[in-house]
């Protein structure tokens, strides 16, 4: 809804009371235009990959001629289908592989947040690296395409550089690296 209509997205808490007329006017476009995207989201706790490959499946029957792309907040909040006595390198092996799986037997992209441990916090260049994943090494064998967010302002509150570095750290069919594009803070949007 902010990046669509250009909300700030600290004033999304209260629309009524801190969007501004014309804002509110613009309110039931913006839902009319995310409507006709046919976008679904499942935001139960826990799901299992069973259960997505189920409610996956079923929007594919009910839009036979749209390809889905799965976007899944985040990696560790799956529930694994074994327990593995508590090993979180084993659950996140057997998730990161389900996911792969799932990605081909759809024919569809999966994207699948995840989140760093905090060794980036103490290095100087806090541009994040694979081995910043949590458990990383599943993920780097079985993701295609790994990407990272960076913005110089998060850590530097000085900073004038409103960009954010999408870095390319790995890509299985093309060329690694970083690609900046103006991004709007109150928003969330990708400007260019």
């Amino acid at each position: 809804m902010a990046s669509t209509g250009g909300f700030n997205r600290a004033k999304m808490r209260d629309p009524k009371r801190m969007l501004n007329q014309s804002q509110k006017d613009k309110w039931s476009d913006v839902i009319g235009n995310l409507g006709q995207t046919n976008m679904q989201i499942f935001d139960g706790a826990g799901q299992t990959i069973a259960e997505m490959r189920a409610k996956t499946r079923k929007l594919m029957h009910q839009f036979p001629d749209k390809k889905p792309i799965l976007c899944i907040d985040y990696l560790t909040l799956i529930t694994s289908s074994q327990v593995y006595g508590g090993n979180s390198h084993q659950q996140v092996t057997e998730i990161s592989k389900s996911l792969k799986t799932m990605a081909k037997d759809f024919d569809c992209p999966v994207i699948c947040l995840a989140q760093l441990n905090r060794s980036v916090e103490s290095r100087a260049d806090k541009r994040p690296m694979m081995s910043d994943i949590r458990e990383s090494g599943s993920v780097e064998q079985d993701a295609d395409v790994i990407l990272f967010l960076y913005r110089d302002r998060y850590y530097n509150k000085e900073s004038q550089n409103n960009s954010l570095e999408v870095i390319v750290s790995k890509n299985r069919n093309g060329q690694v690296g970083t690609v900046e594009v103006n991004y709007s803070e109150k928003t969330g949007a990708i400007l260019g």
